[in-house]
């Protein structure tokens, strides 16, 4: 059992989106010993093919086992959560998808989910990721995707993008009768683990080292 090890925890994100399933963690627990990988140079995932999502997944789960000794991996993206095969990895926790919902979520999901009730966007990811810090700016992005989508006539909508759920309070605040779900809820309530730790550890690894990029995500961390 995982449990009776002391964990190493790797969360795999295109960019900084997965940041809100790593500050869940260090909320729930306090105390931990974290990896966090930026795939920076290929972010968004929502815009590559699904062969090349599928194997650049494959490539950072054997990164993370075999050079940092990962033993539980979550897959905080959805659309790279959406492209792979889940049962074929021991310990690796992807985002699930419930039929019964609609999805804000990217195009790359929408085609690797037919089935799923999705409103595919293209550029909103990658519009969160460079405005993260511009609260101004990011406002002005949600507000016009809500009245682009109509996102204010759902009673219920999941959030289907890490990315999203950073800006979540701006969905409510512009559709205040819609109930927001994050869809890495879900993931979360199915990790349970005794961090046998006294301490937090956070090591930030990416695929295109940049210092300001490391500090947007130190920042995104305490924030």
């Amino acid at each position: 059992m995982l449990n009776k090890l002391k964990p190493t925890i790797a969360i795999i994100d295109s960019g900084i989106g997965g940041i809100s399933i790593l500050r869940s963690l260090i909320n729930k627990y306090g105390v931990g010993n974290f990896i966090y990988y930026a795939d920076n140079l290929y972010m968004p995932y929502g815009t590559r093919s699904k062969s090349f999502v599928k194997n650049r997944i494959d490539y950072l789960i054997r990164l993370l086992r075999d050079t940092y000794k990962a033993n539980i991996i979550i897959i905080a993206c959805n659309t790279a959560s959406s492209a792979i095969d889940n049962f074929k990895y021991d310990n690796v926790y992807t985002m699930h998808f419930d039929n019964k919902y609609t999805y804000l979520a990217t195009s790359l999901t929408k085609k690797n989910k037919p089935s799923l009730k999705v409103i595919p966007d293209k550029t909103l990811a990658k519009m969160i990721e460079k405005n993260i810090f511009n609260k101004p700016v990011l406002k002005r992005i949600i507000r016009d995707h809500v009245k682009k989508y109509k996102l204010d006539s759902y009673k219920n909508l999941v959030l289907g993008c890490t990315h999203y759920e950073l800006v979540a309070d701006l969905f409510k605040e512009n559709c205040p009768d819609t109930n927001f779900i994050l869809n890495s809820n879900a993931t979360l309530e199915q990790l349970s683990f005794d961090p046998k730790e006294e301490q937090l550890t956070i090591k930030i690894l990416m695929s295109r080292y940049s210092q300001s990029y490391y500090e947007k995500i130190m920042k995104l961390i305490r924030s």
